[in-house]
């Protein structure tokens, strides 16, 4: 009997210590990593080039909004998907910096530049980095794409005026804008080409009903892959990763 007893005890023991154990150590949440670069595709026009293009927010940040709720987030990401299906089917190698509804950065201090400082990380063995947004303002008469690149960055600048040429031709806004210099995190931190490009206004009800379509965010992602082939195709050879390595 004595020894049942110390049996049971020890057994008390030993449960008593693994929920100790397991209360004292917590499991570690990390941020999702970036979706892994496509295969190799086909060959085309944008063979050889590797574009890492990123959806705008993502997770616990929702962008802006229009007047249907929808976040810009993921009007981004469903852009995000057409633009590197056009890509690929040039030729390109596409790296996503995410491919689903999540924040690339944990909880914690400096969140948002955290976040922001993944997204460039994840262009390390990029040639061109694209960033996908969706414009918003104070009144709702704005309307039309528009594409930023960072002031004193050549190739950037060029790229931005290859874009939104060909997205001014592809989509026929009511004012055709021009491409623009602008303060961005993304911008400031890369050394190859970077643009972020504003596809249209939210803030403008009828713009953003277009949007929200399947066909309409296909003819954004074309006229992109459009204006990236012609960038491509005056600018070889290209450059790669943040630090501008030459191929």
């Amino acid at each position: 009997m004595g020894k049942v007893r110390r049996l049971m005890w020890g057994l008390l023991a030993v449960a008593v210590l693994g929920m100790g154990t397991a209360l004292l150590y917590k499991p570690v949440t990390t941020a999702p990593a970036p979706a892994p670069a496509t295969p190799t595709p086909a060959p085309g026009p944008l063979t050889g080039v590797t574009l890492c293009v990123d959806p705008g927010h993502g997770g616990y940040d929702g962008g802006a909004y229009g007047a249907s709720g929808r976040p810009e987030k993921e009007i981004n990401l469903a852009v995000a998907r057409e633009l590197a299906e056009a890509l690929q089917n040039r030729g390109a190698r596409v790296i996503l910096t995410r491919d689903a509804d999540t924040a690339l950065a944990d909880e914690g201090r400096e969140r948002k530049r955290r976040d922001l400082q993944a997204r460039v990380d994840a262009a390390e063995a990029a040639n061109i980095f694209l960033s996908i947004h969706m414009n918003e303002y104070r009144t709702a008469a704005e309307s039309g794409p528009q594409v930023f690149y960072r002031q004193g960055q050549a190739d950037s600048r060029l790229l931005a005026g290859f874009l939104q040429q060909a997205m001014n031709a592809a989509l026929a806004p009511a004012k055709p804008r021009s491409a623009h210099t602008g303060e961005y995190y993304l911008l400031e931190h890369l050394q190859i080409p970077a643009v972020l490009v504003e596809c249209g206004f939210l803030s403008n009800p009828a713009e953003e009903q277009k949007l929200l379509t399947a066909d309409y965010q296909r003819r954004v992602a074309e006229s992109i892959a459009a204006g990236v082939e012609a960038f491509v195709g005056a600018e070889k050879p290209m450059k790669t990763g943040k630090k501008g390595r030459i191929e």
